[in-house]
């Protein structure tokens, strides 16, 4: 009586594992999600400042106020869920800030810095292209890398270096290619160049000041916001009695707010906090294909919503700034180390 027996070389069959597929989706999504959010942000506060009509009268900085309120309620609202009710929201709060007064003021520097940030990116977007300005947020690259340089005593790599060089190049040929643009003439070129620097610096330092205080830190997001907030808010409402207090006491806090402005105090509030979610499950090389397809997709899509005219030089400037982000995300393989056995010489074995 035979038995029937398997044979022994088969190969086993294997199915791919759920966690596989579940981490292909998350990678890709997040892939898609950084796309759409780094195009959209400049696409829909450009929109907000040239669309036709009285939706473009609104107090930019009453916007960035708005925003910091919603950010600051949704990030409260965050930290009551995850604490379990309002005693635990409360103790946590109690624990993080109120207990933690010399670290809570360390974040008033890049709180003012954020609010310069987010001021200056209206007035970026009101004198320059969609499409000009996403290129010019790029140097957020090489003002960080010069910050971490100065102030935490980084070395950068020689291709980083390279990169940064490259960067400035493609910026300036963008820039420069946009001069004499029916769609740049809108505004004043100068100004609207100024201010996006001036966001960029703004983030560099507040963005490695942060690393360099918080380092080791475990405060969550959500607190850390929080905190942020406490001096954003107040410093924003001293911006608005500065500047548009007349504005604001003549027309009303709303006026000129339409459904593309409260898109955008949207984008100001969560799109920080979202990203600083997804970009978790994104690695190094799909977070710079994000910037790059981000890039060609705010180009493209300026075409037809500002009428923006891309020539040979702009594209060559685009061009260097895509290759300056993989060129500085580059990092090269170190040399193949070669352990060999030793072998005994022929004076040493006798």
């Amino acid at each position: 009586m035979s038995e029937s027996k398997e044979p022994l070389l088969t190969e086993p069959r294997t199915t791919p594992a759920p966690s596989q597929d579940k981490g292909a989706l998350l990678k890709y999504g997040s892939l898609g999600f950084l796309i759409i959010q780094n195009s959209s942000h400049v696409l829909l506060l450009r929109y907000s400042r040239v669309v036709v009509g009285d939706c473009k009268e609104y107090v930019t900085s009453v916007a960035v106020l708005f925003a910091e309120f919603f950010k600051l309620i949704f990030c409260l609202t965050t930290i009551l869920f995850m604490e379990g009710g309002p005693v635990g929201l409360f103790g946590r709060l109690k624990a993080d800030i109120w207990e933690r007064k010399f670290d809570t003021l360390k974040v008033a520097v890049p709180a003012l810095c954020f609010t310069i940030q987010n001021n200056l990116q209206f007035v970026a977007a009101s004198h320059l292209a969609a499409a000009l300005l996403q290129l010019l947020y790029q140097t957020k690259t090489l003002s960080t890398a010069i910050f971490g340089v100065v102030i935490l005593g980084k070395s950068l790599r020689c291709n980083q270096w390279l990169a940064l060089c490259v960067l400035v190049c493609g910026v300036v040929m963008a820039q420069g290619s946009q001069r004499a643009s029916a769609e740049g003439n809108k505004g004043n070129v100068v100004v609207g160049v100024m201010a996006a620097v001036g966001v960029s610096v703004a983030s560099g330092f507040a963005s490695v000041y942060l690393e360099k205080i918080l380092k080791g830190d475990p405060t969550s997001i959500w607190v850390r916001n929080v905190q942020l907030c406490i001096f954003s808010i107040p410093l924003q409402l001293l911006a608005i009695y500065q500047y548009d207090y007349e504005k604001v006491t003549t027309n009303g806090w709303t006026h000129g707010f339409c459904p593309s402005t409260w898109a955008v105090v949207c984008m100001f509030a969560f799109g920080g906090l979202l990203v600083a979610i997804v970009i978790r499950f994104a690695d190094n090389n799909l977070k710079n294909l994000a910037m790059a397809l981000a890039i060609l997709v705010s180009c493209a899509a300026s075409v037809p919503l500002f009428n923006f005219h891309i020539n040979s030089t702009f594209a060559g400037g685009a061009s260097l700034v895509i290759a300056s982000i993989f060129l500085y995300a580059w990092t090269p393989k170190p040399p193949a180390s070669t352990s060999y056995l030793p072998v005994a010489s022929a004076t040493e074995s006798k």
